[in-house]
């Protein structure tokens, strides 16, 4: 293949190349040449530029040859709480096998790579963590079901203890990517916090046990939610429970969220959903729901020391 088309087909390829506004690529490979980006999406361009050393970093935005963190605005914008089927498609559910051949929703885990999965370190570490039969995507019942091959928990962990509480699942086969099973992007390490307003979180999970002493307890949704999150700051979480820590996102929803959950920001251009926190504790209140997230920022290098890649 001549230079300059490969160049071109460099430069065309989504994520290779910083994109303008004005969705032009700039390369200076060679040539410094600047060619119109358009909708080319073959991953075999990239693995053509990996096997000449012309790219040999991942695409950014990019996870095993699938886009993360798709976003679609019209879902966005929904006010619906039970998420679309193809609407936050890294949310996988957790499940342990009963005796009599049943599966049960333990936890929440987040799709992040082709076989990787987050979650919180307490949902692997209980009574129950050995019967953990698998990790579920999807809407349906238990057709898209991934085996556990093996589980890592961060070291700096204690059982129940907020800080640190973060695990890996690794799946036995790579999952298939599809409009309804996708992983989500993970947060820049080069950014210290979100920045994201309130209006910009989105909590997308399963709905967790109440924490609310104001009414009877509701029924709890057994579909993917997705709902709004209120940020606030976390020293008024701690005020209100003691061994609640301050480095945890703290804030409130219209409903309590399923440990393991996934708390979002879209952001980007173009707009992705990052995952910035896990949910890992909840607090008793007598008004709202409130919640508090391990940030993942700072377990990034551990993520990635943790990677398959």
């Amino acid at each position: 293949m001549p230079f300059p088309l490969l160049l071109m087909l460099l430069c065309e390829y989504p994520g290779i190349i910083a994109f303008t506004a004005a969705r032009t690529c700039a390369c200076s490979l060679a040539g410094n040449y600047v060619v119109p980006a358009s909708s080319v999406s073959s991953p075999d361009v990239l693995v053509f530029a990996r096997n000449f050393d012309i790219w040999p970093t991942p695409l950014e935005g990019w996870i095993d040859g699938q886009e993360c963190g798709i976003f679609n605005e019209k879902q966005y914008k929904s006010d619906n709480i039970v998420a679309e089927p193809t609407e936050h498609p890294w949310v996988g559910r957790i499940v342990t096998a009963n005796k009599d051949g049943t599966n049960q929703l333990l936890c929440v885990g987040i799709l992040i790579d082709s076989r990787r999965v987050v979650t919180a370190a307490h949902c692997v570490l209980n009574e129950n963590s050995e019967d953990i039969y698998g990790v579920v995507f999807g809407d349906s019942d238990y057709s898209n079901h991934n085996l556990v091959s093996a589980v890592s928990v961060h070291p700096d962990y204690t059982p129940k203890k907020f800080e640190n509480d973060l695990a890996i699942i690794e799946l036995t086969n790579d999952v298939v990517f599809s409009d309804l099973v996708r992983p989500i992007c993970l947060p820049s390490a080069e950014v210290p916090r979100s920045e994201a307003s309130n209006s910009e979180l989105i909590v997308a999970g399963y709905e967790g046990p109440s924490f609310t002493r104001r009414e009877k307890q509701t029924q709890r949704l057994g579909k993917r939610i997705k709902m709004g999150y209120t940020r606030i700051d976390s020293k008024e979480c701690n005020s209100k429970q003691a061994d609640f820590p301050e480095e945890l996102i703290c804030g409130h929803s219209d409903r309590s969220s399923l440990s393991g959950s996934a708390l979002t920001e879209a952001s980007g251009t173009p707009r992705k959903f990052h995952l910035i926190g896990i949910a890992v504790a909840g607090i008793f209140s007598s008004d709202l729901h409130y919640q508090g997230y391990l940030n993942i920022r700072p377990y990034l290098d551990w993520i990635s020391k943790n990677s398959l890649m």
